[in-house]
């Protein structure tokens, strides 16, 4: 039996398949099984994995990231379960890091790791959190952690109204059931890009993540979970259509000038193309900011 299940759900994941995969397989001194579950990819990504007895792969149909999550938690068996997205990376030392970690610390459920943040194949940043403060923010990057088995089991696993935030509300849902830490090792590289869904559903993804630490202070002071009425609860404080595209469009359009000023001009015309509800005169202003890039706005160093 593995000592540890790696879960990588894909949809459409290309070439960076592989090399998640390969970083994960690469890790000593743990036995690692990877879970693939393929969401319903058109682009022949999981036929491209190699053939190793520690990779199981298995289908998704495309009904989403929630249940991919959910479909491998069913096939899980090791004591710790690790996550892994399927355009980052594991660096050497991530795995045997948080499993001696767990091993020591009984307490513990769920552990994560510092980053790093790679742009266009250059890393732009190393983020080290501390997991305080988490009814205020998420302080996690998902694909860094590790937790026992029986703590997502006992969490209930993800949940499936949520389509944006659910590791958030996972997390704070371990939080109740054991305690977490981020250890001070960067064992990840992240991938930032135009196609993650903070940017992509900018306008609507605010209020899954409010959702979440609703319902998390609700756990904590015994009243109702607003999640149980979540269609309700979102539909009050989800933004028109008019505005969310014009959301969106801004969300964008900062994203367009910071990608374009990384060093990133692929990802900052996709950025440029979803900013067209701004209006032509704003967009030709955009255009020759990616054309002639300044200095970018977050100091990523």
């Amino acid at each position: 039996m593995p000592d540890i299940d790696v879960v990588i759900p894909v949809r459409n994941g290309g070439r960076l398949l592989r090399d998640a995969v390969d970083s994960v397989l690469a890790q000593e001194a743990v036995a690692v099984r990877v879970i693939v579950v393929d969401d319903g990819s058109t682009d022949g990504a999981p036929q491209r994995l190699p053939h190793d007895p520690r990779i199981m792969l298995l289908a998704n149909a495309g009904s989403g990231e929630v249940d991919a999550h959910n479909t491998a938690l069913e096939h899980a068996t090791a004591p710790f379960v690790a996550r892994q997205d399927a355009d980052d990376e594991s660096l050497p030392g991530r795995l045997v890091a948080e499993a001696e970690f767990l091993e020591r610390h009984d307490g513990i459920g769920l552990v994560a790791t510092a980053f790093e943040v790679v742009v266009g194949g250059r890393t732009v940043a190393t983020v080290t959190t501390l997991p305080s403060g988490m009814l205020q923010k998420n302080r996690i990057c998902a694909g860094t952690t590790m937790v026992r088995r029986d703590v997502l089991v006992a969490a209930g696993g993800y949940r499936r109204l949520f389509v944006l935030s659910s590791d958030y509300d996972l997390w704070l849902r371990c939080a109740a059931i054991s305690g977490m830490t981020i250890l001070p090792v960067v064992g990840y590289r992240y991938r930032l890009h135009s196609g993650m869904s903070t940017i992509r559903l900018a306008a609507i993804h605010p209020p899954y993540s409010l959702l979440a630490r609703a319902s998390a202070t609700a756990r904590i002071s015994g009243q109702p979970d607003p999640a149980d009425e979540a269609e309700e609860w979102l539909a009050a404080r989800q933004p028109p259509l008019p505005e969310q595209a014009v959301k969106t469009a801004e969300v964008n359009a900062w994203w367009a000038r910071e990608f374009a000023a990384l060093g990133s001009r692929r990802d900052a015309w996709r950025c440029l193309r979803r900013s067209r509800p701004l209006g032509a005169r704003r967009i030709a202003m955009l255009a020759a900011s990616c054309v002639a890039p300044g200095q970018p706005q977050v100091d990523w160093a």
